[in-house]
């Protein structure tokens, strides 16, 4: 139980508890406008505090650190089995560390958890310093929940940040269940995502229908084998000739002269072959077509026609002669290109011959380097695959045992859950009590093995439309079944805070209801339940008792000596900052 909140700087408003339900009330002042707020009176400051008094890392940038409260000690005290004990933290500027104190003795903070964690809730260095194991923050963040972190978000999670393994095997830890089985699960899951990481590091080219293709890979390799062997006799086999693209040029330039002489000649070829085509014509032609042309001329124009056949005939002849002479000559000089051609393409085609053989005799030094350059890679690719494939094969048959094993895992969570039905039952049950208390009709937490490979499932619902007050319900009421599963396993604290977010949202009746609970519930557990809340919140419930027509719940008794308000001096620390 905690006794008091204290600090050694003067202005701070000393709290004290009692045993059961203690509510540290935020009063508007009178002379408060209607812009005023309670925010900054210290309702959430007295939560952080308990967190800043429990916790090994500094937060120089949290209020503890801020000029006015650095170099100040803040300190609770707490009473169990009839004795008490104080748990100080001094803050200190800069880069040197807070100073932590039990009883007045200074201790180290990783100390002071270790026995925090075995007095609160039973868990030993041992259980806690494994990997993914409950820890003492973790644990201690369910039982007072931090609304800067979250924490009011959802019933399963103590922050928002929270993993869900974490928030499992924590949870299991406390509702009785076999948080080991979580870990293991969780292990499992951690080598096989390593064993997915290493999978993922191969190139995409190996693999199929998004999972990694050992056959592909062998195919590879064999191919490389024989590409290897290849490239090999193609280096060793070649020579290197100097002056290899000289020899290139040249063969290319004796080709392309050779093509063009041949075009030439073709051209000459064809003008040979008319040329021989128009002498046949001269030839072919005789004095009887003259003679018809001219005896056709004289009888359209017989005054015209004067000369004798004879002359025509003569003239005729001549030009005959004149054009089988210009024809004959052009055809020989035809003739005499097209042979003048044949010598020269003989001639280059000796050339060319005597290149290509240089050429197929060797290989020009960048192209045998190229050659070794892809030799070097394949060897390089082939020793990665003969490497490659025997490990990957062991980590794709590991892949495959592992997911078997998540399987196997999540079955036995889901088995031990409804084997260890005494710690389920209690769980559920309680949850329905409390969520009954608060709206009469029972809620739902639902406890198993998750649908997928998550592990353990937990859930909760209660009547009533989505909203943040539904949802604080729904805290509420879950941290109220980890008291009480936690305690009666003698491995829980035996306080509960929460501060007055827990309200937000929230009907007047089930706020009252909700204090009625906590009242009831803290006198038969002889636990305590400290709430902090704003006096609207209190109005609601007499609101409600007016409107209803019946009594809900009279807070005023459980009202801690000291108010908070948001006058100046009148909240947490006495001072505005």
């Amino acid at each position: 139980m905690i006794t008091d909140i204290h600090s050694d700087l003067a202005s701070f408003r000393t709290l004290t508890f009692t045993p059961g339900l203690n509510i540290l009330l935020a009063e508007r002042h009178e002379t408060s406008g209607a812009r005023d707020t309670r925010n900054g009176t210290g309702k959430t400051s007295m939560v952080e505090l308990l967190h800043l008094l429990v916790q090994d890392r500094k937060n120089p940038e949290d209020d503890f650190h801020k000029e006015m409260l650095v170099g100040r000690t803040f300190g609770a005290r707490f009473r169990e089995e009839g004795r008490d004990y104080t748990i100080s933290r001094k803050t200190n500027t800069g880069k040197d560390r807070d100073e932590a104190s039990l009883d007045g003795k200074a201790i180290e903070f990783k100390e002071l958890r270790s026995k925090l964690a075995l007095k609160w809730f039973g868990l030993s260095d041992e259980d806690s310093n494994g990997t993914f194991a409950p820890k003492f923050g973790a644990l201690f963040a369910y039982f007072v929940r931090k609304a800067r972190n979250g924490a009011f978000n959802n019933p399963i999670l103590n922050s928002s940040d929270q993993n869900a393994w974490d928030s499992q095997i924590n949870l299991a830890y406390l509702l009785g269940f076999d948080w080991k089985l979580i870990q293991k699960l969780q292990l499992l899951k951690e080598q096989k995502k390593k064993a997915d990481n290493l999978v993922g590091m191969i190139r995409e080219g190996y693999f199929s229908n998004g999972a990694l293709d050992l056959n592909k890979m062998q195919s590879r390799l064999d191919i490389l084998e024989v590409e290897v062997e290849r490239k090999r006799r193609e280096i060793a086999s070649s020579e290197v000739i100097d002056g290899y693209r000289d020899h290139e040029r040249a063969a290319n330039a004796f080709a392309n002269d050779i093509r063009e002489l041949n075009e030439a000649n073709l051209k000459d070829l064809d003008l040979v072959e008319s040329i021989n085509l128009a002498l046949q014509e001269v030839e072919d032609a005789n004095l009887a077509d003259v003679r018809t042309m001219y005896e056709q001329v004289g009888v359209f124009f017989p005054d015209q026609v004067k000369r004798r056949f004879s002359e025509v005939a003569e003239f005729h002849r001549k030009l005959a002669e004149n054009r089988h002479i210009q024809l004959t000559d052009e055809k020989r000089r035809a003739e005499q290109r097209i042979k003048e051609r044949r010598t020269e393409i003989d001639r280059f085609q000796k050339g060319l011959k005597e290149k290509l053989g240089i050429l197929q005799s060797g290989i020009a030094i960048d192209r045998l380097t190229r050659l070794q350059s892809e030799l070097h890679a394949f060897e390089i690719e082939m020793a990665d695959l003969n490497v490659q494939i025997p490990r990957l094969r062991d980590v794709v048959e590991e892949q495959a045992r592992l997911k078997r094993q998540i399987s196997e895992q999540v079955e036995l969570i889901g088995h031990d859950v409804q084997e260890r039905d005494e710690a389920r039952k209690f769980a559920v049950q309680a949850f329905a009590e409390v969520s009954r208390w608060l709206y009469d009709i029972p809620g739902n937490l639902i406890l198993g093995r998750s649908k997928g490979v998550g592990g353990l499932e937990i859930d909760t619902d209660i009547v009533g439309k989505k909203s943040g007050g539904k949802s604080h319900m729904q805290v509420f009421c879950f941290d109220w079944v980890l008291l009480q599963a936690a305690r009666r396993q003698g491995k829980g604290p035996d306080f509960l805070v929460h501060d007055s977010h827990i309200f937000d949202g929230v009907d007047g009746r089930q706020v009252g209801l909700a204090l009625s609970y906590a009242n009831d519930k803290a006198k038969k557990l002889g636990v305590q339940y400290i709430v902090a809340m704003n006096s609207d919140d209190l109005d609601k419930i007499k609101n409600e008792e007016i409107a209803g027509g019946e009594p809900i719940f009279d807070p005023s008794s459980f009202i801690i000596p000291t108010r908070l308000s948001d006058d100046t001096g009148g909240g947490l620390f006495g001072i505005k900052f």
